[in-house]
Parts: structure tokens; C-alpha cells; sequence
């Protein structure tokens, strides 16, 4: 996976209206329903950069290689999707608010895709986007301590399963498990 600081550094070049966390949540959700980069973009940059911009090419190429990723982990049966956040090395409180972001980007696609697509979501699916949007309001100025940060653990796991298993009742084209 990327390293949060060089999506979030191309973000930032190219006008994001989001961090790279929220921008990362807003792509994985977009992805259940199989939209493309195009329409990511469009709700993650202020505006698309023209087309023959040079210097926004290497950005968009970092972009690229984020969401073929994220594309590919959320596709592939080893479960080895991961959460585009802040750096285990930053002060708790940035991470706590980089999930609350990502949850919140999430959510904000799952709105895009559509409220159809909401209502024939089974019991488990609504409960996990339930749980999403109860941690995209999580206090990010809880104190550090050894208990909290086997919370925060927790709570990305818990996020990242979550996602995992909305992708597979969502997402139509994703691969079914062969029975051997």
C-alpha cells in the first residue's frame, strides 16, 4: 500500500477537498459499486487537472496506483485490504480522526452509489454501515493510553471487515470462491 503522506501530498498538489484518508474512504465505497477513477476524482479534487498538465501527470500517477490497489485488495480473496491512515508513529488523536475521515468518505460514497442499493443491503450489511457511521464520529481527543490504542486497533480491524464483507454483498463483479 501507499504511504498516507505521499497520497496525501498529491492530494494537496492537485486541490483536494479531502484528506488522503477521507479521499481513500470515498474510494473504496465508490468501488463497491465498480465506478471508476474518473468519478473518484471528481469527488476528491476541487477540479480535474487539464488534460496535458505536467506537473499534475506524477500526481495523478501516485492516484492511479492508489486506486488500482485499492481496487485489486478489496478483490482478491487473502483479505489483505488495508485502510489508507495516518502513520502508526502519529499521535493517537491524528489517527482517531484520519479513521473518523475515512469512515466519513466512505459513507459519503455509499450515498453516491445510491439509496436503492441501501435498501436491498441484508441485516449485517446495514449494521456494519451502522457501525461506520458511529465511528466517522469518534472523539479524536480521547487520551493516549495502552487500553486506547487496543481500541483504535480494534476499530480499524472492525472498519476493514466491515468494508470486506459490504464489498462482497455489494460488489457484483467481484470473483466468486471456487468450491473444490
Amino acid at each position: 500500500m501507499l504511504d498516507f503522506d505521499s497520497i496525501q501530498n498529491a492530494l494537496q498538489k492537485l486541490g483536494a477537498t479531502a484528506d488522503a484518508a477521507e479521499s481513500h474512504g470515498t474510494l473504496c465505497g465508490l468501488l463497491l459499486d465498480n465506478s471508476g477513477m474518473d468519478l473518484w476524482l471528481r469527488h476528491s479534487l476541487d477540479a480535474l487537472p487539464e488534460k496535458g498538465n505536467v506537473l499534475a501527470a506524477e500526481e495523478l500517477q501516485v492516484l492511479k496506483q492508489l486506486f488500482e490497489q485499492s481496487r485489486e485488495q478489496l478483490n482478491i480473496d487473502d483479505c489483505s485490504f488495508e485502510l489508507l491512515l495516518p502513520d502508526d508513529a502519529d499521535d493517537l488523536a491524528v489517527r482517531l480522526l484520519g479513521l473518523a475521515s475515512w469512515c466519513q468518505g466512505f459513507l459519503y460514497s455509499i450515498g453516491v452509489i445510491g439509496k436503492d442499493r441501501l435498501e436491498s443491503l441484508d441485516k449485517q450489511s446495514q449494521e456494519c454501515l451502522s457501525d461506520l457511521l458511529e465511528i466517522g464520529k469518534l472523539d479524536h481527543r480521547a487520551a493516549a493510553s495502552e487500553e486506547a490504542e487496543q481500541q483504535y486497533s480494534e476499530l480499524v480491524e472492525h472498519v476493514r471487515m466491515s468494508v470486506l464483507m459490504l464489498n462482497e454483498t455489494m460488489n457484483l463483479l467481484m470473483p466468486t470462491p471456487s468450491i473444490q
